[in-house]
């Protein structure tokens, strides 16, 4: 058995594209079953509602040499805390790699487009691809749509331009309809604590050599989270304190205009005070190269 599963506190790319994951080696005749390594958000819930469909099931057992397949991270800080304990023998990802090392090599799909999902389908030969069931196309759609926020992040390639038009049609929604009710779901915060907030979208990366944890939190306007701003302000600060992290980032990003506003804590955020940054949408195309070129200029500090 292989198990599939994507990185801690999961995204719809994480836990849809993990589904079909599954479905695209068992009908390669390899043992596989998916699951999640965190609590599903309003937006996944919304996509697998759509395909009639149950989100995998939390993994609650020890890997020790298990048979892995990582989806949408390579980040060892990213995975459960015995990932380093199984097996790894496949990849789907669409991000820099993050530092893993496999017993022996795997069988790894990585390229630079805007999700593991727009990876998965264009790895299906024509026979699978016109036999997915519309149900998996759904997952697909959303997870694609998700990860490029409706094909407008700048993560966009012309391989997701072209999937999407083909999982439309495959999965039989009305793309307008669904692409809104998307990212209405993707935006919806009501009443998520600032905890839950901040933990929700939150991964761990080196950059420059300074440890950084980044939460995004996507909305449709700022105003949605104006009555737990101090509380989320409170958290980040707690968060760079407890993990021991030079730098913790909260990332929040305004869908609808286009921006994003920038907090930091932390013991490298001395010198850095928030701002906005136009035209942000994308923590992996955007917010990364912008540290970078920072942290490398000043040292280890803002």
């Amino acid at each position: 058995m292989i198990h599939i599963f994507g990185h801690i506190n999961p995204d719809s790319d994480a836990v849809c594209t993990a589904v079909v994951t599954a479905y695209w080696l068992t009908e390669r005749g390899i043992n596989a079953r998916a699951w999640r390594l965190g609590e599903s958000n309003c937006e996944t819930r919304f996509i697998f509602d759509a395909a009639g469909l149950t989100p995998p099931p939390l993994l609650s057992f020890p890997l020790h040499d298990e048979r892995v397949w990582l989806v949408d991270f390579t980040g060892p800080a990213q995975g459960s805390d015995d990932l380093h304990r199984s097996n790894i023998v496949g990849i789907i990802d669409h991000h820099g790699l993050g530092g893993l090392v496999t017993q022996l090599p795997p069988e790894a799909h990585i390229r630079p487009i805007g999700s593991s999902a727009t990876l998965l389908w264009l790895l299906m030969d024509a026979e699978m691809r016109g036999t997915l069931p519309p149900t998996l196309a759904i997952l697909l759609l959303g997870a694609l749509l998700s990860d490029t926020v409706n094909l407008r992040s700048p993560t966009t390639t012309e391989d997701d331009i072209r999937s999407v038009t083909e999982l439309v049609v495959l999965s039989g929604v009305n793309r307008k309809t669904f692409a809104r009710d998307l990212l209405t779901a993707k935006t919806d915060v009501s009443g998520l604590s600032a905890q839950r907030l901040l933990d929700r979208d939150l991964k761990a990366l080196v950059i420059a050599g300074t440890d950084v944890l980044i939460a995004q939190i996507e909305v449709s306007s700022p105003s949605q989270v104006a009555p737990v701003m101090d509380d989320l302000l409170a958290a980040l600060t707690s968060l760079a304190d407890q993990s021991g992290a030079g730098l913790a980032v909260l990332m929040l990003t305004d869908i609808r205009a286009g921006f994003t506003s920038l907090y930091f804590a932390g013991r490298e955020s001395v010198n850095a005070a928030s701002c906005s940054v136009p035209g942000m949408l994308s923590r992996k195309k955007q917010l990364l190269p912008w540290f970078e070129s920072r942290l490398n200029q000043n040292g280890s500090s803002l």
